[in-house]
């Protein structure tokens, strides 16, 4: 072999190396949401690039308890979402995030970013974690399921709602407070099967029980039900999109 062709066969076998690198490097999934963008590798590694982040989701994330970040399977089954959510919580804000863990395979349904601080109905933080980035249909979905699922339940088991609907003798008079208070935003239903326009909260009053109703995006109705003058929840829809009690 000749020195030219011996240069040559080992340009090749570089070119080869950094085309392999290459492949083996770059991303499964992206995605992006309010200036956060997510690089989701084979290894189920996720990388989080939070240079260009939105004033909003970097005030979120910035509180004193740190945040909370990673990644989700979601999948909806039988009229129920069946999902894995893995998180690393009480990290400092930075630009660049890692999300690792054992034995966790990708591709993901979405990923997320969260801070540590409680939650009320109709407060400034949302139903929504600080930044929600879908992966695929059935991340976007979920997110939008998870949040119409929040709102119903922080209203359900809001101080207010319970002592002047869920407990008192006369419900209606707790609940046309609420209807004046938040105009459009809590109404009256004409019966407990009734479905409620997106970001609304309906509210039916019966002889034993009430039945507080939300619909998600997807057009997903759920609901809670709710003995009078008890604590007890007799039936409700949200499985483990959010907390009730």
């Amino acid at each position: 072999m000749t020195m030219r062709s011996a240069s040559l066969a080992l340009l090749m076998c570089l070119f080869v190396g950094v085309a392999a690198a290459s492949a083996t490097s770059r991303p499964l999934q992206q995605g992006v949401s309010q200036g956060v963008r997510v690089n989701v590798y084979s290894s189920g590694a996720a990388v989080f690039d939070l240079s260009r982040i939105a004033s909003t989701p970097r005030r979120l994330l910035n509180g004193p308890s740190g945040l909370t970040y990673g990644c989700l399977h979601a999948r909806f089954v039988r009229g129920r979402w069946r999902t894995g959510e893995y998180s690393l919580d009480g990290h400092a804000f930075s630009r660049r995030l890692v999300f690792r863990w054992n034995h966790l395979a990708a591709p993901y349904d979405g990923c997320e970013l969260g801070g540590l601080y409680g939650h009320r109905w109709d407060d400034a933080f949302g139903t929504r974690n600080a930044v929600e980035i879908w992966l695929t249909a059935s991340g976007r979905h979920f997110f939008n399921d998870r949040a119409a699922a929040r709102d119903l339940a922080y209203f359900v088991r809001s101080r207010r709602v319970q002592q002047t609907i869920r407990l008192s003798a006369t419900p209606q008079v707790g609940l046309e407070w609420f209807v004046k208070r938040y105009p459009g935003r809590v109404v009256t239903v004409a019966n407990p099967s009734a479905v409620v326009p997106k970001d609304v909260i309906g509210v039916w009053i019966g002889g034993k029980t009430i039945t507080f109703t939300a619909t998600s995006s997807t057009h997903r109705r759920f609901y809670v039900v709710a003995r009078r003058g008890t604590y007890k929840l007799p039936s409700k829809n949200l499985d483990d999109l959010a907390f009730v009690f």
